[in-house]
């Protein structure tokens, strides 16, 4: 599934209605970054960084988000 363009990170996810969005982060995680993903606080990427990465995701539904200039 494609990520949905929106202008800013959604506080509810249209999608299931959840306060579950979060930040996706790219690159090598830190232990901290693996624990806040255990959390439900943060998604991990993976370590490839494009331009057409999503920015944030829903940790309910999975739905990303991407930020639209």
């Amino acid at each position: 599934m494609k990520p949905i363009k929106v202008p800013r990170k959604p506080r509810k996810c249209p999608k299931c209605g959840k306060t579950t969005v979060v930040k996706i982060l790219y690159g090598m995680p830190t232990e901290e970054s693996l624990q806040l993903a255990d959390e439900g606080k943060l998604v991990i990427g993976g370590c490839c960084i494009t331009e057409k990465n999503p920015d944030w995701a829903c940790t309910n539904c999975k739905v990303e988000y991407i930020k639209v200039k």
